[in-house]
């Protein structure tokens, strides 16, 4: 058997979230079907991260296990013709050691989230990036997002709790700046609570747009309230943009 990961770039708009459901359309439920005819078997597949409805991702990474023997240059371009109309596409793919798991050897994952921060909408970017008209202070957000870093329990920021293990998640990175009419949000975990990337871009647009004090996002974090916390940010916003591995892909 070889075990080889896949880099993925997707469009997350038609898709409910990218975990295979039962009869629902899933971004993994096209790569596995797409897979098991070159593969010529049924392929399960491990993703780094599950991304809700309507996100997209970037550098999405997946792995599989196949005794095929199958030419890993020529397979991102074979995918990406096969998935084309699904709005997927399969950038690299690497062989692993036996045993790699996309999700479980992942030491960090990177999520953007795009605002559009201008007066009128935009028709190109209307399900790729969150619309907010009011202007909003990036420095405020840049100073309410100091507390963040670091190890916490983010239950504030969490739409429902995991099953098993402690909130606690530990941020090494959120940048935000202003590119022309966007506002970009760059964030690196080990890895993420359900929906805690849009809680805190929800959260930090309310600072931005002066609702809040840079000087409550510290206070929300304490408190473990959810309540305490802003909107949840809409999902066309967020992209998974990379994830990093100790041999990097």
């Amino acid at each position: 058997m070889h075990t080889i990961a896949l880099v993925v770039e997707y469009d997350g708009t038609g898709y409910h979230g990218f975990q295979r459901q039962t009869s629902l359309p899933t971004v993994a439920a096209e790569l596995e079907r797409a897979l098991g005819v070159l593969c010529g078997h049924a392929v399960s597949i491990v993703a780094a991260g599950r991304t809700d409805a309507g996100v997209h991702a970037t550098g999405q990474v997946v792995s599989l296990e196949t005794g095929s023997e199958l030419e890993l240059t020529r397979l991102p371009l074979a995918l990406s013709a096969m998935l084309r109309d699904k709005h997927i596409a399969v950038l690299r793919a690497v062989k692993r050691p036996a045993g790699f798991s996309a999700r479980h050897d992942a030491l960090a994952r990177t999520y953007l989230y795009r605002i559009l921060n201008r007066v009128v909408p935009s028709p190109l970017h209307e399900r790729r990036a969150f619309f907010v008209r009011s202007p909003l202070d990036v420095d405020a957000m840049v100073a309410g997002a100091r507390p963040l870093l670091g190890e916490h329990d983010f239950t504030s920021f969490c739409a429902q709790l995991p099953e098993r293990g402690r909130p606690v998640r530990s941020l090494e990175r959120l940048d935000i700046a202003r590119r022309g009419d966007f506002v970009e949000l760059e964030v690196t975990a080990d890895s993420f609570l359900h929906q805690m990337v849009r809680i805190i871009a929800g959260t930090l647009v309310e600072v931005g747009r002066g609702k809040r004090s840079p000087q409550d996002v510290a206070a929300i974090l304490a408190s473990r309230d959810r309540a305490r916390a802003g909107v949840t940010a809409p999902p066309h916003g967020l992209y998974l943009t990379g994830v990093r591995y100790r041999d990097p892909l």
